[in-house]
């Protein structure tokens, strides 16, 4: 871990962790009671590699000026990574891309696997709010295509391969973070979970799809979702590397 001096973390003062004696969640450390003698002040936790507890204790919500620092630190890191790969990208580039300290990167994130995986998450659940709203046109969709079969069928694949938004970042990102993960066997197991629970919720589309029609698949529900997504990802790349001026539907 970077930044790490092997040294237990120290809560600043006034942090508010709880009654003396009770020790921190997840932390191993406990709070000493009150002593009459004058003790000297805990060192502040700004410093890489000693993260701050009082905001990351599970009870104690995060504020909004925090949230909206570790959401600039993520943004800054998604900016690095599209364009220096996750393993390119550095601490250092994500600070300064964000503007913030090292320090204040370290009091949001223990270090650059923690980035990762927050990003990871977060990028998962912009593209399932990508989809859901998509998701919300079917009806539409379906209504256009007049009750018949082929076309409603149509209908359905054409909104699902519209759901992956043509966007040279988010690409960019979703491949060097899959590529981080096959290099990283202890960081796949995250990545897996996040992508399998997206991939279900296409399956979930195409099966209360053909419900609607009164039919059913009949095919295994991964199968056809993995067909989907490959071409759905396949005309994104190549829309891509064909520039702006071509034809996103070709």
């Amino acid at each position: 871990m970077e930044g790490t001096d092997g040294r237990a973390p120290v809560a600043p003062a006034g942090a508010g962790l709880g009654a003396p004696g009770v020790p921190l969640p997840a932390s191993g450390i406990t709070v000493a009671a009150p002593s009459s003698a004058t003790e000297p002040e805990p060192e502040a936790a700004s410093a890489p590699g000693r993260l701050s507890l009082s905001d990351d204790r599970p009870d104690v919500p995060r504020s909004a000026r925090r949230e909206a620092t570790r959401q600039r630190i993520l943004d800054a890191a998604r900016e690095v990574f599209a364009e220096r790969g996750v393993i390119g990208g550095t601490v250092e580039d994500i600070c300064e891309r964000a503007g913030f300290t090292r320090g204040a990167f370290y009091s949001n994130f223990g270090d650059k696997d923690d980035v990762i995986a927050a990003l990871v998450e977060r990028e998962h659940e912009r593209l399932l709010g990508h989809l859901e709203s998509s998701f919300g046109q079917v009806d539409r969709a379906v209504a256009d295509a007049g009750g018949d079969l082929e076309a409603v069928c149509a209908a359905l694949v054409d909104q699902l391969l519209r759901t992956i938004p043509v966007d040279r970042q988010v690409s960019l990102v979703q491949t060097e973070l899959e590529i981080f993960a096959i290099r990283r066997p202890d960081q796949a197991r995250r990545f897996v979970a996040i992508n399998l629970a997206f991939r279900d919720r296409i399956a979930r589309f195409l099966e209360d799809g053909m419900r609607r029609l009164g039919r059913e698949l009949l095919i295994d529900r991964a199968y056809l979702t993995d067909a989907i997504v490959a071409v759905a990802e396949g005309s994104v790349r190549r829309a891509l590397l064909a520039g702006p001026d071509a034809d996103p539907d070709a």
